[in-house]
């Protein structure tokens, strides 16, 4: 099937007023063959572009006919070149002012933002604020005379490639969802993904096979083309190691990645080919790989790295027998104590296991119960407090014992 086009207004020229939401927004310069010297010469610190691109800066007035204050900041303004990539203003010292303010109702802030694209000679700039001010992507600028958006194929259906642990898609092998097609072309080890990476990395110094104290890393060579029909920011975490059972490992953290990353956001049909990486453990497998189409569904692909399957795990319906005796809840109440079990245990904001991870507690740790239980995600909940630190947070009643 054809997607429709997304609704993002044409470019407007630089001196045009644009309204977005209550906010009306004016491009009143836009430096682009000179970006990357000017940017160099704002401070020795700023960093040179990453190879193939270019840094574009661009002075622009906000002004608020809104009744309540709205806070406008550099990272709100994205901008492309050709390759449909949206790049925010990367974290360097911009030209005084900056974009970085609270606009009170009736007030109005000049300064300048800036971003990296991968051709100078067609530049468009897309306002998209942190906190919603109208239309999402409602306001866009040519900072090039001329420029347009670049538009790409979307077109097809997803397919059932890696639809299942039994049957996952190989290394080379497309998978395809309602969002994304996603091909991870190959893999690298720690030594390879080190010598590829920038100062971020090299600063936990270069990775010692057989060390338990040095790190260890998987880098993945990966393709991600959006399909949707808009703008999609391609994830830090929407490839995970899992087991065989599908579930994936806990406490791999998503590493800095290599220019050029993956994680990128792209504009309907852009397509990104860069570097994503995961932190290892010694006890996690690094055999299979689940794709999460969007943290708002459940629909999963599946990658094999080496031709290794799973299986689905089985439902506790599916695997009770008659002499099987489920095990009790803990039915504790607010003021109890219990502790943590044997393994770590995560402290998450929220009763999800989605929620943001506040922090991963230790066997034995001690935390008070401050309400009733939740049931999400298939779990038992209980907001607790950290005896010992008061983190406050929700665990997993699975992995509590009583205290003492």
């Amino acid at each position: 099937m054809t997607q429709t086009a997304p609704t993002i207004a044409a470019p407007t020229a630089i001196g045009t007023d644009v309204a977005a939401g209550p906010l009306v927004i004016r491009v009143e310069e836009a430096v682009v063959a000179d970006g990357t010297a000017i940017a160099a010469s704002t401070s020795e610190q700023n960093d040179a572009p990453p190879d193939g691109l270019a840094y574009v800066l661009a002075r622009v007035t906000v002004a608020n006919n809104g009744p309540v204050a709205h806070p406008v900041t550099a990272a709100d303004f994205a901008m492309t070149g050709t390759d449909g990539i949206l790049r925010r203003c990367p974290g360097i010292a911009l030209p005084d002012p900056p974009v970085d303010e609270m606009i009170a109702p009736g007030e109005s802030f000049s300064g300048w933002t800036a971003g990296l694209v991968n051709d100078v000679s067609n530049v468009a700039m897309l306002f998209d604020p942190a906190i919603a001010a109208g239309a999402r992507f409602a306001a866009s600028f040519a900072l090039t005379a001329g420029a347009t958006l670049p538009t790409f194929d979307t077109t097809g259906d997803p397919t059932d490639v890696g639809g299942t642990l039994e049957s996952p898609a190989a290394v080379g092998e497309t998978i395809r969802t309602a969002l994304w097609e996603v091909t991870v072309n190959d893999t690298i080890g720690s030594d390879a993904y080190y010598e590829l990476s920038d100062y971020r990395v090299r600063a936990l110094g270069a990775p010692v096979a057989g060390d338990p104290d040095s790190w260890q890393a998987i880098g993945l060579d990966v393709t991600a083309h959006n399909v949707s029909a808009t703008p999609q920011f391609f994830s830090w975490t929407a490839l995970e190691l899992i087991d065989t059972n599908g579930e994936p490992w806990d406490h791999l953290l998503a590493m800095t990645q290599p220019h050029p990353p993956a994680s990128v956001e792209l504009l309907p049909g852009a397509t990104v080919n860069g570097w994503y990486g995961i932190w290892l453990q010694d006890w996690a497998t690094t055999s299979l790989l689940r794709f999460r189409d969007s943290t708002l569904t459940d629909e999963f692909r599946y990658i094999s790295l080496d031709g290794t399957t799973g299986a689905t795990r089985q439902s506790s319906s599916e695997t009770e027998t008659e002499e099987e005796t489920p095990s009790e809840p803990l039915d504790l109440a607010p003021g109890d104590v219990a502790q943590v079990g044997s393994d770590p245990l995560n402290l998450r904001g929220d009763a999800s296991t989605e929620g943001e991870l506040v922090t991963e507690l230790a066997p034995g740790t001690q935390v008070a119960i401050t309400g009733d239980a939740v049931d999400a995600d298939g779990y038992r909940w209980y907001p607790v407090e950290v005896v010992d630190t008061g983190d406050s947070g929700f665990v997993v009643e699975d992995f509590l014992v009583p205290a003492g």
